[in-house]
């Protein structure tokens, strides 16, 4: 039977029905990316991208929005609460050794930064903008020079990083989240504002501490597995992680000194037995914990593998 549109007009009918399915199959426009600008600068926002006028890690400050001399309102940033991270260049390497939740900004409606809202590490200080009367906040915690750690880089490039709060991935009680492939430790590059910033002087000698999982079924074979707390103490890092799943892969990059790694033995609401640990290709007793010293000249990577079993 043929069906007809008002008027009798099969032609059109048969129009308006293929401009209504297109309509409906088409994908729905991505959001657009993240507006304004973010700069390093010094304490009081005197210098824009200072780069090689940084003496040290604890000079730089983040700020946002309109450099010195511009209108308030210029390359301002929207309205709302932002996390900060540090990496090295090319965004791979999470140099930030604080919880997320404590890397935190406040933007007014002018688009400058209005307040560092940070919790659940040492705090970041602040410096006032000489221009725009906005907040500048210190890249590094009051920990600095441990915190951030040196950029593996060799010309001493560092890369800020700014997201909103609602599109931030994972969990902000971490310092860091792996997030897939085309993520930055919870960060969106889409969605993400940055700004390379170089630093002079001296490097700390660094190392990639690496810590798998694997957990082992009934019958003995075992899966690598992302998601694992892990817990590190020591002289640049204290606070926990989660596993990434990736074979080979740097969880950390962490200065020479002594520390303690220490696994979850709860996993989805379960909880597990050790029955393996392994580090740097060694057998040792199964532990949950291992502490070390490292220096230049020890394993790096620096490798700790744990093999966990769902508890009888």
């Amino acid at each position: 039977m043929r069906i007809l549109a008002r008027g009798g007009d099969p032609l059109r009918f048969a129009i308006v029905a293929m401009a209504a399915v297109l309509v409906c199959t088409l994908p729905a426009l991505a959001a657009p990316p993240l507006s304004g600008a973010i700069f390093t600068t010094v304490a009081d926002g005197s210098i824009v991208n200072a780069n090689v006028q940084y003496q040290s890690k604890c000079e730089v400050y983040l700020d946002g929005g309109p450099p010195p001399n511009a209108p308030i309102g210029a390359a301002g940033l929207p309205a709302g609460d932002y996390y900060f991270q540090v990496t090295d260049p090319s965004g791979k390497k999470l140099l930030s050794t604080d919880a997320v939740s404590n890397r935190r900004i406040t933007v007014n409606a002018s688009g400058v930064i209005s307040a560092y809202v940070g919790t659940g590490g040492p705090p970041h200080p602040t410096g006032v903008d000489v221009d725009h009367n906005a907040v500048t906040v210190q890249l590094a915690n009051n920990t600095c020079p441990t915190d951030f750690l040196d950029t593996p880089n060799n010309g001493g490039v560092y890369k800020a990083w700014v997201t909103p709060v609602g599109d931030f991935k994972g969990d902000p009680s971490l310092v860091d989240n792996a997030c897939g492939n085309g993520c930055f430790h919870g960060f969106l590059p889409a969605a993400s504002k940055t700004d390379n910033f170089k630093v002079k002087g001296a490097k700390t000698a660094t190392f990639c501490l690496n810590v798998e999982k694997l957990v082992a079924d009934s019958k003995g074979a075992t899966t690598l597995t992302a998601g694992w707390v892990v817990t590190v103490t020591g002289d640049s890092y204290n606070n926990n992680f989660s596993t990434s799943g990736v074979k080979d892969e740097c969880s950390l990059l962490l200065t020479a000194g002594t520390y303690t790694v220490k696994e979850s033995l709860t996993f989805g609401g379960a909880t597990y037995n050790v029955i393996g640990l392994q580090v740097n290709g060694a057998n040792l007793p199964a532990s949950d914990v291992y502490s070390f010293t490292w220096s230049p000249g020890k394993p790096d990577p620096f490798l700790i593998l744990w093999t966990n079993q769902l508890a009888k």
